[in-house]
C-alpha cells in the first residue's frame, strides 16, 4: 500500500499570484499608496482584502474564489483660509474695505527688458 504524504502549503504569496493574478498586483499597487500617503501624513491606514471561497454544485474539489479589497489612506490635515466677507456676503481674498496700494497705472510692465530664464532685467524701461 502507497502512503500518500500529505502537501504542505506553499507561500501565499505564490499561491495568490498563480490563481488571484490580478489581486496580487492590485494589493502591492494599493499597498505602495497607502505607504506613500502614511509618510506623508504620519497617520495610519490600512488595507485588507476578503477571500469568498464557495463550492461549485455541491462538490469538494472545485470552487469559486472572490475578493474584495478595502484600503483606508490616512485623511491628510486641512489648514483653514482666511477669506474677507463682502457686502453682497460672498468671500474675497483681499480686505473689500481698505484701498489698494497701487493702482493698474503705477505698475509698470518690464515687457522685453526682462530674461526669462533669470528674471533679471536686462535694461530698465523709461519711466
Amino acid at each position: 500500500m502507497v502512503e500518500e504524504k500529505k502537501k504542505e502549503p506553499g507561500s501565499f504569496a505564490a499561491m495568490l499570484a498563480s490563481i488571484r493574478p490580478s489581486t496580487d498586483v492590485e494589493l502591492a499597487e494599493n499597498l505602495s499608496k497607502l505607504i506613500e500617503e502614511v509618510k506623508a501624513t504620519g497617520k495610519k491606514g490600512t488595507l485588507s482584502v476578503v477571500f469568498e471561497v464557495k463550492p461549485v454544485n455541491g462538490g469538494d474539489r472545485l470552487v469559486i474564489i472572490n475578493d474584495a479589497l478595502k484600503l483606508r489612506l490616512p485623511e491628510r490635515t486641512r489648514e483653514g483660509t482666511t477669506a474677507f466677507v463682502t457686502d453682497s456676503n460672498g468671500l474675497s481674498r483681499s480686505d473689500p474695505t481698505s484701498s489698494p496700494l497701487f493702482t493698474d497705472e503705477d505698475i509698470r510692465d518690464a515687457g522685453a527688458n526682462v530674461n526669462p530664464r533669470t528674471g533679471e532685467i536686462k535694461e530698465a524701461p523709461e519711466a
